[in-house]
């Protein structure tokens, strides 16, 4: 391979499958830019920054306890302000600790992006963590939404699908988000006491959403097995001694044998929900649908079904093993054509750009504190899809006149607060592009009458905008 097509390739690397270039980012990755991304598939670390799904519930038992404290005592509460003399932050109101845990997560995942010297990793964690979307709309999923992406979907980025799949599901933020936590089979011990109802709504977005895809060949029956099978899939109660989370409650559990798709699972508890799970990750209806769609998340709304093919295989091949299938995509020249294909979505656009810039910690906070509402602005603040389908991936929903306004109005606002950079526009567009950026562009910023408008179009432009 030339050098120049070492240059192409890289260009390629960073902006497609990475999140722009960083510092040196180009320069390595022409080295090798399969190889570049290849390095990268290794599991997100979150470091210092660690707050478990366990620590979560830890904080919610104190929160409901301060709450059942303030009704039964209202007016001693009322004297002192409701404060948390407790292990979540002595002189704070337990709900503002939650609230400060969201804001920290939520903040701490943007920072990794930004500052990741593993961006593949970042964008195969974005992918997943859209799949399995789950939307802040409780005090309990501000704080468990961001944790399932940091625990369940994070270890298993590059090992069994089915293994994530068994993960997400049993995490809390999935359970209470699609209502699994109450759903009780009618013959469980509860159901015949309380005649408490099953819930189906974790079974069907498992089947439409997660695994088989709307067209993947499942019948109401089916979902109807399933939502049997994960009844008594629930989480820890406040009066629980222990608040770890998930919790397999037997006495919710709809009794019996049941047959997914044609095939027969004996009676049993937690294992019986977790044998369907994994057959389902397996099916080759599970591997096509998950495999397009990655595929449209990292190079073209239509991609090339000789790519899907060929991970579609790799999937059959390897039971679903994620780290081969995307060695497949990163192989297949198909996903290397020159032409830009999609178009960034905000929250790519916004990354990248920082990314481009070099934003560092000391950069003013105000700026930073205010991501997240840039992102609500744009329509794509974290967490926040209003639908278990997740943001949309195809760029018809992300390239509106309405949309590019507001990026042009967060681009003049980023290239003001870098203002002070000690590189220009030129020296940031050779550092994100080497020679493959667009003449039209380069001339467009050399014509312009400051740097700080230079990196305005520079950001604004074709080049950068699409990937």
């Amino acid at each position: 391979m030339s050098r120049m097509n070492n240059d192409s390739e890289a260009v390629i690397a960073v902006n497609r499958f990475g999140l722009g270039a960083r510092g040196s980012e180009l320069a390595a990755a022409a080295r090798d830019p399969r190889q570049w991304l290849t390095q990268q598939m290794v599991s997100p670390s979150y470091g210092a920054s660690r707050f478990t799904t366990v620590a979560a519930f830890q904080q919610f038992s104190e929160y409901r306890q301060r709450i059942r404290d303030q009704r039964k005592a209202p007016a001693q509460n009322e004297s002192s302000n409701m404060q948390d003399k407790g292990p979540s932050g002595a002189g704070i109101a337990p709900a503002k600790v939650i609230r400060q845990t969201q804001r920290a997560l939520i903040f701490d995942g943007l920072w990794q992006s930004i500052m990741s010297a593993e961006p593949f990793s970042i964008r195969m964690l974005d992918f997943f963590s859209n799949h399995f979307s789950v939307s802040m709309t409780s005090i309990q999923l501000n704080v468990l939404a961001p944790l399932l992406e940091r625990d369940a979907v994070a270890p298993h980025l590059f090992g069994q699908f089915e293994d994530m799949l068994i993960a997400v599901i049993k995490h809390p933020a999935i359970l209470v988000y699609l209502d699994n936590t109450q759903s009780t089979g009618p013959a469980s011990r509860v159901g015949k006491k309380r005649q408490r109802g099953l819930n189906e709504n974790l079974a069907r977005e498992i089947l439409e959403l997660h695994t088989l895809g709307i067209d993947g060949g499942y019948s109401l029956g089916d979902i109807r097995e399933l939502a049997r099978a994960l009844s008594g899939w629930s989480i820890s109660r406040p009066r629980d001694k222990a608040q770890k989370g998930f919790v397999y409650r037997r006495d919710m559990h709809e009794p019996g044998a049941r047959t997914l798709l044609g095939r027969r699972y004996r009676d049993g508890d937690v294992e019986q929900g977790e044998q369907m799970l994994r057959d389902l990750a397996r099916h080759p209806a599970t591997g096509r649908f998950v495999c397009h769609k990655l595929a449209q998340h990292l190079v073209s709304d239509m991609p090339d079904e000789g790519l899907v093919d060929a991970m579609s295989a790799q999937w059959q091949q390897t039971n679903g093993n994620l780290g081969a299938v995307i060695r497949v995509l990163i192989a297949h020249d198909a996903s290397w054509r020159e032409e830009r294909q999609k178009f960034k979505t905000p929250r790519e656009f916004v990354i990248s750009t920082l990314r481009a810039l070099e934003i560092q910690e000391d950069s003013p906070p105000r700026f930073l504190r205010q991501l997240h509402r840039h992102l609500r602005d744009m329509g794509q603040a974290p967490f926040s899809s209003g639908s278990p389908a997740g943001y949309p991936i195809s760029n018809r929903h992300w390239d509106g006149a309405d949309a590019l306004m507001k990026r042009i109005d967060w681009a003049n606002t980023v290239v003001a607060v870098s203002a002070q950079s000690n590189k220009s526009a030129l020296e940031i567009s050779s550092r994100l592009f080497s020679t493959q950026l667009n003449g039209a562009t380069r001339q467009a910023m050399e014509r312009a009458e400051t740097d700080r408008q230079a990196r305005a179009l520079l950001f604004l432009s074709p080049d950068f905008q699409r990937r």
